[in-house]
């Protein structure tokens, strides 16, 4: 019998051991008992975070792939179709006439594209569920904006989400994200710019020559789908790929 009694006191105190553990953790993870009011609401924020993170580098990963194939339009109106992807036209064809007429947008219109698309993009992905009140602390949240930054090396996304957390006159406020892409498009777009200039004044440009002056900091690909020409410009050292179009004369 005493040997039993052992047996169910240690038993017990087991489980009152389990209890007091678990005990512990729910206070420190739901109340923040144990721990500071700044690591407990940072605790509290780190999902979020990592949320934000997860969509800025989805969208923008996405974003990239229509911008690079379709002229940087996310929306063409006049386009070739090819490889199934919506080729902007840079230049457009001018009747009885080799030259074309330069329509290339402005950097700052493409960045600005880019930087809508993704906008958009990281509001409808984040997930809002994350963002709500709980035992011993309140949420408050407002709006996500993003700005893209271009440079010779790539793209920067900078995402501000208004999100605060408090409890009683301690607050902690989710951090700005800023992540790199490799997509080179400041680069891109002067050695773009050099191309549509030709077509438009001459009707032809000299990429192997072009290159080579480039010391081969660059690869210029040219399709000739009739009878238009879809350029792909791509920096060394670099995945990404840039395309738009120059149209073509039909013969009706």
């Amino acid at each position: 019998m005493d040997k039993r009694g052992q047996v169910a006191v240690f038993a017990i105190l087991g489980i009152v051991i389990v209890i007091l553990v678990a005990l512990f953790f729910f206070l420190r993870n739901e109340y923040g008992f144990f721990i500071s009011p700044n690591v407990f609401l940072g605790d509290k924020g780190k999902p979020i975070e990592n949320n934000l993170r997860e969509c800025v580098t989805k969208v923008t990963d996405d974003a990239l792939k229509l911008f690079s194939r379709q002229g940087g339009n996310f929306e063409p109106t006049r386009y070739i179709l090819h490889q199934d992807n919506r080729v902007s036209y840079y230049c457009l064809n001018v009747l009885n006439d080799e030259k074309c007429l330069n329509v290339m947008p402005s950097f700052d219109e493409l960045v600005g594209n880019l930087n809508t698309e993704i906008n958009e993009g990281v509001n409808s992905c984040v997930d809002r569920d994350l963002v709500q009140s709980g035992l011993g602390y309140t949420v408050t949240a407002g709006k996500i904006t993003t700005s893209v930054l271009s440079s010779d090396a790539g793209i920067a996304v900078k995402a501000h989400y208004d999100v605060k957390i408090t409890r009683d006159e301690n607050q902690y406020t989710i951090r700005d994200l800023n992540l790199n892409f490799d997509a080179p498009i400041e680069s891109i777009y002067s050695v773009s710019v050099d191309i549509v200039n030709a077509e438009a004044r001459v009707g032809f440009f000299e990429q192997l020559l072009y290159m080579l002056n480039k010391r081969g900091q660059y690869i210029i690909n040219l399709d000739k789908p009739y009878p238009d020409k879809v350029y792909k410009i791509q920096k060394k050292d670099s995945t990404f790929e840039f395309w738009f179009a120059v149209e073509g004369e039909r013969n009706i």
